[in-house]
């Protein structure tokens, strides 16, 4: 756990650029995994830039309580949502999900952790938890790393790039390097792929790409284990998106889950 990656620096310096497009692109990706969220309350777990709550407010969501594990995400979280939804209504707080005495008391009619839960440690205890907090007939839309033969490697190398800056240049530029000419010539496209990685992701491709060899904590799952654990919980599966893996060379992307709770 000393070795947790510092994702409120990556995200800190990507907020500073966020322009409409981007929140737009968030708004379009919480509408199809979500559908309606007019006045709705919205609990966004490990919030990161603040962009995805930002968006739910665009969205209609009556109440968004913001929490994350990291003090500089909390802080870009503020800044985002001050700019783009100052008058709304908004809570941003540093929390653990891991720790349920930080957690907030109420439930939510959404709550949502994209990308996060498998960053924790315990990623199932962090499900329990993140669970725990959706009403009756609520949902519950995570995202999660999809278990691949080379989720082992990807364990150390995240491990290893967490912990040591120094590190973090050249493995960057050898994976970017081997990834855009894998790229090429499976495709031929890496321009533009390059060129449209914001409208298409509402990111940049340098930060996504910092995100994935930092990620650690990292663990990832199946889509079967996951809807079976969930099933466990009182949920059923109501959209999921992107749940078939790859073999893992380049890392994989996250599956996405949109589950209904059904009972408590």
């Amino acid at each position: 756990m000393n070795a947790r990656y510092d994702f409120g620096r990556n995200w800190s310096a990507l907020a500073a650029r966020f322009e409409d497009e981007h929140l737009d692109r968030a708004c379009a990706d919480l509408r199809r995994l979500l559908g309606d969220l007019e006045g709705k309350t919205f609990l966004d777990i490990g919030c990161g830039s603040g962009l995805h709550s930002a968006a739910a407010l665009r969205l209609g969501a009556a109440k968004v309580d913001a929490i994350d594990y990291d003090t500089e995400c909390v802080e870009t979280t503020k800044a985002v949502l001050s700019r783009f939804a100052p008058e709304a209504q908004w809570s941003v707080k540093r929390a653990d999900v891991l720790d349920k005495a930080s957690l907030p008391t109420a439930t939510y009619d959404v709550v949502y952790s994209w990308g996060v839960l498998h960053h924790t440690g315990d990623m199932w205890g962090a499900i329990s938890n993140a669970a725990g907090l959706v009403g009756h007939g609520g949902k519950f839309a995570i995202a999660i790393y999809l278990k691949t033969p080379l989720c082992g490697l990807w364990t150390v190398e995240k491990r290893l790039y967490s912990s040591h800056r120094w590190l973090r240049p050249p493995v960057k530029a050898v994976f970017v390097t081997a990834h855009l000419l894998a790229r090429t010539l499976r495709h031929g496209d890496t321009i533009a792929f390059v060129k449209n990685y914001r409208a298409r992701r509402g990111m940049e491709f340098l930060a996504d790409v910092d995100d994935w060899l930092g990620g650690y904590p990292y663990q990832s799952t199946s889509a079967e284990e996951l809807e079976t654990s969930l099933k466990k919980l009182g949920f059923s599966t109501k959209r999921r998106f992107n749940v078939v893996p790859g073999f893992g060379l380049f890392g994989t992307g996250c599956g996405e889950w949109c589950f209904k709770r059904t009972a408590l």
